[in-house]
């Protein structure tokens, strides 16, 4: 696993600009931190920030128990004060965008359906990406975009590094959103001989639309359920669709269980994936995230890419 510490430099710009407080026409509030692991060293600095039509993120996480270095911010304009009520989080604090200086990826969950929300977001991010930080913003929608759909999903990519559209609407899309925040602030742990690091990330994620599939299969390979890794992969594919899996520039094969996860299922998830694509020269990353308190069974998230020309 690449050491990951303080990643000003190593996959981001550097030297990192200090944020400029006069850019920023919004008003950011900590709202809380997900719990540290004695891994410190494997975990990935990140910021989640909510608006206000998706402040339940926040909730869910801490519900959820994400562990890492990870701080919840809500962003409202700051027209609306500087002390508005934040339910559930009354104890939520103003910060000053210094937080955004020892941090590498920045996720904002945005509805870009609503105006003022949309304005925030772009606020933060602009922000952020001239401190040298990686901005991805974590949409919902419940159908294919239309043409206009995908014009609108180009001018994301203006406002953002990244774009993750979750195929849902926002409740059903909020424990996918954990799930990815979960794998990606975990540093997408792998075991050998794969090894992923932030800048394979960035590398299929930067000036993308991002689909996101998923698969589960009950079972453990110790007890001979052979098919749970196939299972779950196919229910992923299904999911994501054969088409945008093939036309992909770019892809991220997550893998979840616990120590029953055999490199041969590995291989066989992999492979499953990764044939479907045609272009020889998108980018396949294959990683598992092993959890010794998870239930037996196995978990596919497959993230697949696309370039803003590829929407057309």
């Amino acid at each position: 696993m690449a050491q990951r510490g303080p990643i000003a430099g190593k996959v981001m710009n550097n030297p990192k600009m200090p944020p400029n407080e006069a850019a920023l026409d919004v008003t950011l509030w900590e709202t809380g931190r997900a719990v540290l692991n004695p891994g410190a060293d494997n975990d990935m600095p990140l910021i989640v920030v909510s608006t206000s039509a998706r402040v339940g993120l926040n909730s869910a996480l801490t519900a959820n128990r994400i562990e890492g270095d990870i701080r919840y911010l809500y962003a409202l304009p700051t027209t609306a004060g500087r002390s508005p009520p934040i339910p559930p989080f009354d104890s939520a604090i103003a910060i000053s965008l210094a937080t955004f200086v020892e941090v590498g990826l920045v996720f904002i969950a945005v509805d870009p359906q609503v105006e003022g929300d949309l304005s925030v977001a772009s606020s933060v991010s602009r922000v952020a990406r001239e401190a040298g930080l990686f901005v991805v913003a974590l949409i919902a929608q419940t159908a294919e975009p239309s043409s206009d759909g995908r014009m609108h999903e180009r001018d994301l990519l203006r406002a953002f590094d990244s774009v993750i559209a979750l195929r849902a609407s926002w409740p059903e899309a909020k424990p996918l959103a954990c799930n990815i925040i979960r794998h990606i602030a975990g540093g997408l742990k792998v075991a050998p001989p794969v090894c992923t690091d932030l800048a394979d990330v960035q590398g299929i994620l930067r000036g993308a639309i991002v689909s996101v599939g998923v698969g589960e299969a009950e079972g453990s390979a110790s007890a001979g359920d052979a098919d749970r890794a196939s299972g779950a992969a196919t229910r992923a594919i299904v999911d994501v669709g054969r088409s945008r899996i093939a036309a992909a520039t770019g892809l991220i094969v997550a893998i979840a269980g616990n120590h029953s996860v055999r490199l041969s299922e590995i291989s066989r998830v992999t492979h499953l994936v990764g044939d479907l694509v045609e272009s020889a020269d998108a980018l396949v990353i294959p990683t598992v995230h092993v959890d010794a308190r998870a239930p037996d069974g196995f978990r596919v998230l497959v993230f697949v890419a696309y370039r803003s020309h590829s929407l057309m």
